[in-house]
């Protein structure tokens, strides 16, 4: 603890390197806590105000325990500060090179295989999206990363980035032809070989349903996993075991389809037509909600005759594109992709709509343009517990605000994790 001491102290190397640092005792604190759950591969469960200077707090013995450590994080301002200020900082004032990746969501990179099919019927008659994609192509050349951040004439908002960034839906995987260009492929060796990655909490997330499916690469080898900004952490977990259904998931998947149906089975002309069903029911359905945005519980559909009928409308128009998806998968790996999404959204549709004996809490939610339909379990303690209790590393989560009246229960209750020291 004294290399803390040191670090942390008014004549250390942190007051030395960074303008104005003051000595805090909380931070030294949080420090040694955190310090003390790395060598022991404990869990702690540490909430430090605002002001603690929690980041440094926890970056600091990570990079001298020589762990390989994942920080994830809830927001991406948060990710952007830690790898862009405050691991430079850590590795000037300490004097000790280690290697650090930060890793981001998949929509957050160019996927080479999208980018050169994405051009076509869409684009047609689009000028402004077709200006930004050619923007992109351009920038495509040059970039070594593939972060769509590094474009800043085409804002991330831009309607042009879904056809050119791909999601866990339309990701071709191994079959992708594009596979050896893949931007996110590479970012994720670059990880594997960093002893300090940043994420955030959807990633670890995604991280959890892999390993349950006997996959998993960044947590093979961590020694230690801190979630900074932990209050956020139960509920994005709730969504990776539950289910989600989305508008904007089958106006894609539509979209896909006619896609792929019009360069690999130009004469299947019904394949396109059930394509284009599908995305105009799919829209049509938000105009049964209310205008207002905000969430409903499950009964509200059930009740809504319009939206009971649209949805049962919804199924056979993705059966339907199944159907005829099915016929045409043999064209090609992207109809065969396009095919497998059908049939899971399809299904995801039924079990969103079966009741489930109060397992699951089914709700809705609607935006200015779109919904989403959703099913959680009412309890993710065990589940999260048993993907912690998978390999020996430490857990540390970290927030400003994680207690209530000065007690952890509900926090620890929710993540199975009342075993945990708490400070």
């Amino acid at each position: 603890m004294s290399d803390l001491h040191t670090l942390f102290g008014a004549e250390g190397a942190l007051a030395g390197g960074l303008r104005g640092f003051q000595p805090r005792p909380q931070q030294l604190e949080l420090a040694e806590a955190i310090a003390q759950t790395l060598q022991s591969h404990g869990v702690l469960v540490a909430e430090a105000g605002t002001g603690t200077g929690k980041t440094l707090a926890y970056l600091a013995p990570a990079v001298l325990s020589g762990a390989r450590v994942l920080v994830a994080t809830g927001t991406k301002n948060l990710q952007d500060q830690l790898f862009d200020k405050d691991i430079p900082l850590l590795r000037r004032v300490l004097g000790t090179p280690f290697q650090a990746a930060l890793l981001k969501g998949r929509s957050n990179y160019l996927c080479p295989y999208r980018l050169e099919n994405g051009v076509g019927f869409e684009w047609q008659g689009r000028h402004p999206y077709l200006a930004d994609h050619e923007k992109i192509r351009a920038w495509a050349g040059r970039t070594k990363s593939g972060d769509i951040a590094e474009i800043p004439d085409v804002p991330e908002s831009a309607p042009v980035w879904p056809a050119v960034t791909s999601t866990a839906d339309n990701c071709l995987g191994q079959d992708c032809p594009e596979l050896h260009r893949c931007f996110l492929l590479k970012a994720r060796r670059k990880a594997q070989d960093a002893r300090i990655v940043v994420i955030n909490h959807h990633l670890l997330c995604a991280e959890w349903r892999l390993r349950q499916e006997g996959f998993g690469e960044l947590l093979t080898d961590a020694d230690a996993v801190i979630v900074d900004e932990a209050h956020q952490l139960a509920e994005t977990a709730g969504q990776f075991l539950g289910l989600t259904l989305s508008a904007r998931r089958m106006v894609e998947l539509a979209r896909d389809s006619l896609n792929e149906q019009h360069r690999d089975a130009p004469e299947m002309r019904e394949l396109g037509d059930a394509a284009e069903r599908l995305e105009r029911h799919a829209r049509d359905l938000r105009r049964y909600f209310s205008a207002q945005s905000g969430r409903g519980p499950w009964a509200d559909v059930e009740n809504n005759p319009l939206l009971s009928d649209g949805l049962d409308e919804l199924t056979r128009e993705l059966d339907g594109l199944a159907r005829r998806l099915e016929t045409a998968a043999a064209r090609g790996k992207g109809l065969e992709a396009c095919w497998k999404r059908a049939v899971e959204l399809r299904d995801n549709l039924s079990q969103l709509r079966q009741d489930d004996a109060g397992e699951w809490v089914r709700w809705y939610e609607t935006f200015r343009q779109g919904y989403s339909f959703s099913r959680t379990p009412l309890s993710i303690a065990q589940e999260f517990r048993r993907f912690m209790d998978a390999f020996g590393a430490s857990w540390i989560f970290l927030s400003a605000t994680l207690s209530v009246n000065g007690r952890f229960e509900h926090f620890t209750g929710a993540l199975g994790v009342d075993d945990a020291q708490t400070r």
